[in-house]
């Protein structure tokens, strides 16, 4: 033992050291794994940016939360979740989670259609873009009327959504 280090010399004191140690360790490690999570979903807003073509139609489950799917060519799935109160978040789930490479390597349809019980509003992607600092933004068309999402990549989390017009140029 190095002599500046002063070690716990009682029972009670080491009882006290390594949980007090442990606790305080808690949010560090739970922060690493929510940034290391954090920077996968921001490549695969990247990777995937440019998969807009296949609309959403999604199953409203009983707790009101409407869940839906895009699959990629990637292979790669974008689920979209909207609570209630319009609460939007975004969730990639990477292909190489089914123990698989691309999606070369097995065959889905370009799109996914779950059908469920209760109304679904027809959502077409008209584009998205990625913007330096982290913020995805997607402009999608419900019935007719354009909206401007701005999607935080590391959550997925829409942060904000206004009504645009729908024939304003993307970017």
């Amino acid at each position: 033992m190095s002599p500046g280090i002063q070690w716990p010399s009682k029972w009670w004191q080491w009882l006290l050291v390594y949980p007090g140690l442990a606790i305080a360790l808690i949010p560090i490690v739970n922060e690493y794994i929510k940034s290391s999570d954090g920077d996968k979903q921001v490549a695969l807003w990247t990777k995937n940016i440019s998969c807009i073509e296949t609309p959403f139609a999604g199953v409203l489950n009983e707790f009101n939360v409407q869940t839906s799917a895009t699959i990629c060519k990637s292979g790669d799935v974008l689920v979209r979740f909207i609570g209630p109160g319009d609460k939007r978040a975004y969730r990639w789930v990477p292909v190489e989670l089914f123990g698989l490479r691309s999606a070369g390597t097995f065959s889905l349809i370009s799109n996914a259609m779950a059908q469920g019980p209760g109304t679904h509003q027809r959502e077409e992607t008209v584009c998205q873009w990625s913007l330096p600092d982290g913020w995805v933004i997607r402009r999608v068309k419900v019935d007719g009327n354009c909206f401007e999402e701005r999607i935080w990549a590391a959550t997925g989390e829409v942060r904000r959504r206004q009504q645009v017009d729908c024939r304003a140029p993307c970017r």
